[in-house]
């Protein structure tokens, strides 16, 4: 029993080593975890707040140095055209000196920019009086002005017939119709009474009138041949005959006059660029 004992406190205290090893090794683990893990987030952050500043001023530079290389290109254009050929041994580079150029076109808008940081908060609302005090419409700083009214409703359906009226005064008498056709003839009426004589007539009068012409006779004996006549309008003049055949080759004439000096032609290519490698190297900004 003693050496059970015996044991039992050995294995006790071998085991209370470990467990107070364990302990320590979590307590100094969660001591880590609760400081250099925000600690950690907050060197983040600031790296990626940097970051995205050097970005963007990265971005700005680049465009600057595009609208630059733009002006270069167009004041080279512009010197080549207007070049005129020399007689030198060496040809001079644009290496920027000289007249500015004209403005270039507008280049495109740029990517909006990120977000700003949070304000900071604002001061702090004064207390309440009264426990039992609740915030009303009039304490937040909303602006509701009164909406545009809204576009017209579409017409409703068709309302049910309504009662019969009464009855209405008489109208004013109508317009006589059109005359209608005549009847039909009646019957023959009876025989009159015989009339008393009438008075005499006058005399008549003798009229004495042309007789008409009678029929045409039969056609007589043709006549004997008359006069000449007079001579007539001369006739007008005939056509043109057909071209008669070509005629024989005359004689060689004089040589003409010499022609007039032709346009100068067009004008010859370009030349070869002249090379750079006697300008010096293009300087940037320090950091880059």
């Amino acid at each position: 029993m003693a050496d059970e004992k015996t044991l039992k406190f050995a294995e006790a205290d071998s085991v209370k080593k470990f467990a107070f090893f364990g302990v320590a090794v979590s307590t100094i683990a969660t001591l880590t975890a609760i400081i250099a893990v925000p600690m950690l987030c907050l060197h983040m952050q600031n790296v990626q707040s940097g970051l995205q500043e050097e970005l963007v001023f990265c971005k700005a530079k680049n465009a600057d140095l595009k609208s630059e290389f733009f002006k270069l290109d167009k004041v080279r254009s512009n010197a080549v055209a207007d070049r005129q050929k020399r007689q030198s041994e060496y040809q001079c580079c644009s290496c920027g000196i000289g007249a500015a150029g004209a403005p270039g076109t507008p280049g495109e808008d740029g990517a909006p920019g990120d977000d700003g940081k949070p304000g900071n908060d604002g001061e702090p609302g004064r207390d309440a009086s009264d426990k039992d005090e609740k915030p009303t419409a009039a304490d937040f700083c909303f602006d509701c002005p009164v909406g545009p009214p809204g576009p017209a409703g579409g017409p409703g359906p068709k309302g049910p017939p309504g009662p019969p009226g009464g009855s209405g005064e008489p109208g004013p008498a109508g317009r006589a119709g059109p005359r209608g056709p005549p009847g039909p003839a009646g019957p023959q009426g009876e025989a009159g009474e015989d009339g008393g004589a009438g008075n005499p007539g006058q005399a008549g009068q003798v009229r004495s009138l042309p007789s008409p012409p009678g029929e045409p006779g039969q056609p007589g004996e043709p006549g004997g041949p008359g006069e000449p006549g007079a001579d007539g309008r001369p006739g007008h003049p005939g056509r043109a005959g057909p071209p008669g055949p070509p005629g024989d080759n005359g004689p060689n004439g004089e040589p003409g006059k010499d022609g007039e000096d032709g346009a100068p032609g067009a004008a010859g290519e370009a030349g070869a660029k002249g090379s750079c490698d006697h300008c010096p190297p293009p300087r940037t900004a320090p950091g880059y």
